[in-house]
């Protein structure tokens, strides 16, 4: 006590001595920065007050009891709502319930608690209901450290948002797309806006029991197309369509005025995991996207980065919070955070965002990869950006794809143009079946378009073909006359694709596979029928070529095997002679063609054509055409005669011109004619 004396004493003369200041400043360092409560429990003080005062609101002896009755699976509501009433009605008269409360729960099936002083009084209440029968002799009392646990809320983590997609598991609609309207979890329904799936065959009203009976159980029950609902349809099968506002009611559903079907699902019906519409169910829902970002949520196992392809470089866009339209590049991604680089002229620091509040970001001209969806693995460049959408032009096929932002990443590279499994290639000839051929002129994720004989695209499976084996050495016979083989330019002079010129792909019977740069179908490729076709620059008339000489001759002669300057007729070459068989100036291997012996092996310059200032060897040469092996690739390639120069050399009129100004069929007659006869 002395000692405490003294203390007191000390306090007064420190005050006593001092101003106001001077007191103030002693207080505030004494107590602002390192209070009692600081002290003892840190941080947490201001959180265990709270604690404190939420521990006097908790149930004591003194409170009412909790007492946990069995009830008829599925009453449980009912139940609590018919007790209820009944308090209200006993509420005035001599014999009132004396209970306090009633919950059902709504994660607990089968019971109901009541709030009581005593069990007597919760038998008195639950007499006679017929839902509660099962737990009039025994009520079990719930401890008073486990009543707060009752009416504990838990938030059920649903992942259903407003605008979602989600998919059908089972029923009429399984496994169709739906958008999400809202969400009742009280409930425990979904609102989803669908394509209706109705039977506009099957007769309603009055025209139905017009009909046989025994009709209507023949008749076969199929899955009805999804299309929007058509209320001129249902009234003439003698449906009946009320309006109620902005929707029209047909058998109890209700449907927008845009055709959608709006209707209550249980939330055990539907998939929302991993949902991803495909362009083509996008289309359907003309409002979808609606504006909205399409990118779906995933579970937490999943990384959200991964779910859209997020990559470090990307342009990506936020479409959330406060900073929507901020345009950046992506620095790094680590989980669900990514961190971008501002496009800002005041934001020079790197930022941080959750994946689903970004979404990528593309421009026109941008030279992308499709890195999901049916165009997996094809390349082409940016021509049109739309809203939730982006339209690029192939590189290989040269179409216009139509692709989601999400499945899009930039890159240079160019897509080689073979399938996944690396089987086939664009521009491959495949065998259709036994007498059909193609051309692979596109390549998706799960199948192929092929471009047949007919000069129809078909589609088929990677599983069906069979890659068609072809000679490097195949050749034909243009509409002239003249042989032709893979890699020739030749000019289209008859068909739907006449004055076209284009490059022979591929060979097979009486067709040939033609590949043009002017071609904007099909990636290029057309088919034509050999006789429609003419070897470019060849001027040779047919009429000439199959003329007879002297002005008479037989079918036979003229033949393709007896024609002159064949194997076996005059050749002329080699050591000369009557008969010759190896080809000189003025015999050949092919009916009707001269070699021009001194052109072959000289270097010339392509003055025109598609090969204009090429430089090459000539490895063949005709009255028309030569056949010249480029320096630059190692090409082969047919040529126009006029079109070529020897280097070093130049004619007066600065062509290269043929030395024969004769006919192929004006050169020789028969091996008889010129010794007169003699055999």
């Amino acid at each position: 006590m002395h000692n405490i004396i003294k203390i007191n004493c000390h306090s007064n003369n420190f005050f006593s001595t001092q101003n106001e200041d001077e007191i103030e400043e002693y207080l505030r360092k004494k107590y602002a920065d390192a209070s009692a409560t600081i002290k003892h429990f840190g941080d947490a003080g201001e959180e265990l007050a709270d604690e404190i005062t939420q521990q006097t609101l908790l149930p004591g002896v003194k409170d009412p009891n909790l007492w946990m009755i069995k009830c008829r699976i599925g009453d449980e509501k009912n139940t609590a709502l018919l007790l209820m009433r009944k308090y209200i009605a006993y509420q005035f008269t001599e014999d009132p319930l004396k209970i306090k409360s009633i919950v059902s729960p709504e994660g607990v099936k089968g019971y109901i608690y009541i709030e009581s002083y005593k069990q007597t009084h919760v038998k008195s209440a639950i007499e006679n209901v017929s839902s509660l029968k099962m737990g009039f002799w025994k009520q079990q009392m719930v401890p008073i450290k486990e009543m707060t646990d009752v009416l504990k809320v838990v938030k059920v983590q649903t992942g259903l948002r407003s605008k979602q997609w989600v998919r059908l598991k089972r029923g009429l609609y399984k496994d169709d797309i739906a958008q999400v309207d809202y969400v009742d979890l009280a409930q425990n329904h979904v609102h989803l806006k669908l394509l209706p799936r109705i039977d506009y065959t099957r007769p309603r009203g009055a025209l139905r029991a017009s009909m046989d009976p025994e009709a209507l159980k023949r008749k076969k029950k199929r899955r009805p197309a999804a299309k929007p609902f058509d209320p001129e349809a249902i009234r003439a099968i003698g449906g009946e369509v009320t309006s109620d506002g902005d929707f029209l009611i047909f058998e109890g559903n209700r449907y927008s005025r845009k055709g959608f079907l709006y209707k209550n699902f249980y939330m055990n019906a539907i998939t929302a995991d991993g949902v991803k519409p495909t362009l083509s169910e996008l289309e359907k829902f003309e409002e979808a996207p609606e504006g909205i970002d399409i990118e779906l949520p995933v579970s937490n196992k999943d990384n959200s980065a991964n779910s859209q392809s997020l990559s470090s470089g990307d342009n990506v866009e936020v479409c959330t919070g406060e900073l929507i339209n901020l345009q950046g590049k992506v620095l790094s991604i680590d989980g669900d955070m990514v961190t971008i680089m501002p496009k800002h002229d005041d934001l020079k620091m790197p930022l941080e965002f959750m994946a689903n509040e970004l979404r990528k970001f593309f421009k026109q001209g941008d030279h992308v990869r499709v890195v999901g969806g049916r165009y997996e693995g094809d390349t082409g460049l940016i021509v049109r950006v739309e809203q939730n959408r982006i339209v690029l032009f192939s590189d290989v096929t040269m179409h216009e794809l139509e692709v989601l932002p999400r499945d899009l990443q930039l890159c240079s590279d160019m897509a080689s143009g073979v399938d996944s499994l690396g089987q086939f290639q664009w521009g491959d000839l495949v065998q259709l079946d036994p007498q059909n051929v193609g051309v692979i002129v596109r390549i998706e994720r799960e199948k192929m378009h092929i471009l047949n004989m007919a000069g129809k695209l078909v589609e088929a499976k990677p599983q069906s073909l069979n890659k068609k084996k072809e000679h490097r050495n195949t050749i034909g016979v243009d509409a002239l006359g003249s042989s032709i083989q893979r890699k020739d330019i030749v000019k289209v002079i008859d068909g739907p694709h006449t004055g076209m010129h284009g490059e022979i792909k591929h060979l097979y019977r009486h067709h040939a596979f033609l590949y043009s740069r002017l071609m904007t179908d099909n990636g290029g490729i057309f088919v034509c029928r050999l006789r429609h076709i003419a070897l470019a620059g060849n001027s040779t008339n047919k009429q000439a070529i199959t003329a007879p000489q002297n002005g008479f001759a037989s079918p036979q002669i003229t033949s393709p095997r007896h024609t002159p300057g064949s194997p076996f007729g005059a050749g002329g070459g080699g050591g000369g002679g009557s008969g010759g068989r190896s080809g000189g100036g003025s015999g050949g291997r092919f009916g009707g063609v001269r070699r021009d012996r001194d052109l072959i092996g000289q270097t010339i310059r392509i003055t025109g054509g598609p090969y204009k200032g090429a430089v090459g060897i000539v490895k063949d040469a005709t009255e028309c055409t030569a056949r010249v092996e480029l320096h630059s690739s190692c090409q082969t390639i047919s040529v126009d005669r006029r079109n070529i120069t020897i280097v070093g050399q130049q004619s007066k009129d600065g062509r290269l011109t043929s030395s024969y100004s004769r006919t192929p069929a004006n050169v020789m007659m028969t091996p008889g004619y010129r010794e007169g006869g003699k055999t």
